[in-house]
């Protein structure tokens, strides 16, 4: 029997409803929700509850319903949204795309590389001794990866199970990497968890950066070695980040910005700001623009 009836058979049984799902990608994030597809939300805001009314054929994953959600809005109560839809996931998600890596011309490749399914990497690359892609990374043109980075791997994310213990969730997102890349060595980018790890063009990465799960960063930002990005941050274009800065999960940052040596940025920051240290101090502006 196939996977997809197997699904659609536990999911008749398990909510006791039928549903017409997208195949063979049957579920979405509540960031970028898509038609026919099933989306968990731990905490309802405005902003999400706009974009989910703006939807059709949504099976809503939900703690407690919402009275705001369209009554066209299939919700459906479990205990635990993002533990129930993760566990689908892993039982019922398989990737049917698996071509070989696709590479472009005057693309250089080094020895003792490890590039997995799904790969596309342009024309005019290259790819240093060491480096591990793995599967679903689309790299643009004009790309350097230097030793020993990875790009693609599992991100770290756990949530508590039933029985009280942590457990990995599966990612199924990519990394997308744009054109006029620099990465340096022992750098890891990691996929997203359900959708993409996002970077964008002439972004320019010193050795050791860290950029975790769902993070997408814009355009011709530089990042000094140790820079460490959690997960789910966006980032704008033309930023510095100095040695050994820091940004915390889920933040926002717009365009123009210094992140000095050290800073640890915790809340979001706009346009034009400069910062330093571990308290993230702002400073005289004027000064640099």
């Amino acid at each position: 029997m196939k996977i997809e009836n197997l699904f659609f058979n536990y999911l008749r049984k398990k909510i006791k409803i039928n549903f017409k799902l997208n195949m063979p990608k049957w579920f979405s994030s509540i960031e970028n929700i898509e038609n026919n597809t099933i989306v968990f939300v731990s905490k309802f805001n405005n902003i999400n509850i706009q974009k989910i009314n703006k939807c059709k054929n949504i099976l809503l994953l939900v703690k407690e319903k919402n009275p705001n959600i369209n009554s066209s809005i299939v919700q459906i109560q479990v205990d635990n949204p993002k533990l129930f839809f993760f566990q689908f996931l892993e039982k019922f998600w398989v990737d049917k795309k698996n071509f070989e890596a696709k590479v472009g011309k005057k693309t250089k490749i080094h020895k003792n590389i490890f590039i997995g399914k799904n790969v596309v990497i342009g024309s005019n690359c290259e790819i240093f001794p060491g480096v591990v892609i793995n599967n679903n990374v689309i790299i643009g043109n004009n790309c350097i990866i230097k030793s020993n980075s990875v790009i693609g791997q599992n991100g770290f994310g756990t949530i508590l199970s039933k029985e009280n213990n942590l457990i990995n969730l599966k990612h199924v997102g990519g990394v997308l990497i744009g054109d006029n890349v620099e990465i340096g060595a022992l750098c890891t980018i990691v996929q997203g968890t359900i959708d993409n790890t996002v970077l964008g063009n002439f972004n320019k990465l010193d050795d050791h950066i860290h950029i975790a799960h769902n993070t997408i960063i814009g355009e011709n930002n530089q990042f000094c070695a140790g820079t460490i990005i959690a997960g789910s941050v966006k980032i704008g274009n033309y930023n510095f980040f100095g040695l050994g800065s820091t940004i915390r999960d889920n933040i926002i940052i717009g365009n123009h910005n210094i992140i000095g040596q050290l800073a640890s940025v915790h809340k979001n920051i706009q346009d034009k700001n400069v910062l330093f240290g571990p308290r993230s101090l702002e400073i005289n502006k004027n000064k640099f623009y």
